[in-house]
């Protein structure tokens, strides 16, 4: 999954890169538009899963960050074109106004985007008729015109089976999850609202953004920290987490994805995978072999584990289970693939 950082010049986001991924694989991209970076997703439960099993390696969940340079225009969209979310920072320091510009700037350059791409597709198709499977297209760009057209983002809209393999054809810009950061002071941290807060809740309720608020001149201070320290420092401003790490969570969750871990004194895993995804398929993340052959899952909730504290204890109260090639794997869930190739 690659997640894009945008924002206006000063609005925090080369701040935000750099705390999202630790400055890990950090790296300029080809004709410097933007900076590419690894951001490890925080999982409490996988430290839990660490200290249980004390592997040789732990692993969280991971996502390819790029720090956008343009923020808006031509380069804008071709940077953010083949991202799967993004995150917009705003800085929340002045004016009510301010903080939620951004975020109507975002929305236009996709709303005219968009719609140019539908108009155009509709003009090609109509100007050669002979052609009936390109017609079989128009309902469904009527449909998208119409949404946009209505000021109505077409992550909103609500497509047919048959219009989704449309839908594969495009790269929507309007489709893509985007999460709101919002930076603020420290004093509108510790005092829980921010200038020009009611609008950006307007707007990105609207359009179907979480809104996650963090401070760009706390948030190096956290991460400085030893953890010991750090859980009381949060305290402070009245927060259990990092500013960084929710951003984190709400970009991982707003794109539909969940974790299930494999475990063992080699190693304690997160695996990325979309809600829905059926054991055999899970399996394939692991190894293609695993997919090949699979032959059944065994499966434990990590809650069963948390509560009871030893794989031992779950087997003997008969929490451990063997799940099909069909089962759809949970958030959480423990697995250990049997398979033969």
């Amino acid at each position: 999954m690659r997640i894009g950082i945008v924002g206006r010049p000063q609005s925090g986001k080369t701040t935000l890169m750099q705390l999202l991924t630790q400055f890990k694989g950090v790296s300029p991209q080809k004709g410097a538009l933007s900076t590419v970076g690894v951001m490890e997703v925080p999982d409490e439960r996988v430290l839990w899963l660490s200290r249980l099993f004390n592997p040789r390696k732990t692993i969280y969940a991971r996502m390819d960050v790029q720090d956008i340079q343009p923020y808006k225009g031509q380069e804008f969209l071709n940077a953010v074109r083949n991202l799967d979310a993004l995150i917009a920072a705003i800085p929340a320091f002045k004016d009510g106004g301010e903080a939620a510009s951004f975020l109507d700037d975002i929305e236009t350059e996709f709303f005219v985007a968009d719609l140019a791409s539908v108009e155009g597709r509709l003009e090609r198709i109509r100007s050669n008729k002979a052609k009936p499977v390109s017609m079989a297209e128009v309902p469904f760009l009527e449909k998208c015109k119409e949404a946009l057209d209505g000021g109505l983002p077409l992550s909103k809209v609500n497509f047919e089976p048959h219009e989704e393999d449309f839908v594969t054809n495009f790269a929507f810009y309007t489709r893509r999850p985007i999460v709101v950061a919002v930076n603020v002071s420290e004093g509108s941290l510790l005092e829980k609202t921010y200038p020009g807060e009611d609008a950006v809740e307007a707007k990105a309720s609207l359009m179907g953004y979480p809104v996650v608020v963090f401070s760009g001149e706390v948030e190096p201070e956290i991460a400085a920290l030893p953890e010991e320290d750090r859980k009381a420092f949060l305290r402070e401003y009245g927060l259990t987490e990092p500013g960084v790490a929710r951003i984190a969570k709400a970009c991982y969750e707003h794109l539909g994805l969940i974790s299930f871990f494999t475990v063992g004194e080699d190693e304690v895993r997160a695996w990325t995978i979309t809600r829905g995804t059926v054991a055999r398929e899970a399996a394939g993340k692991i190894h293609t072999d695993m997919k090949k052959g699979f032959i059944r899952a065994e499966v434990v909730a990590f809650e069963s584990l948390r509560e009871l504290g030893t794989v031992k204890a779950c087997r003997d109260s008969g929490l451990f289970r063997l799940e099909g090639k069909d089962y759809v794997v949970k958030d959480g869930d423990i697995l250990n693939i049997r398979f033969n190739v």
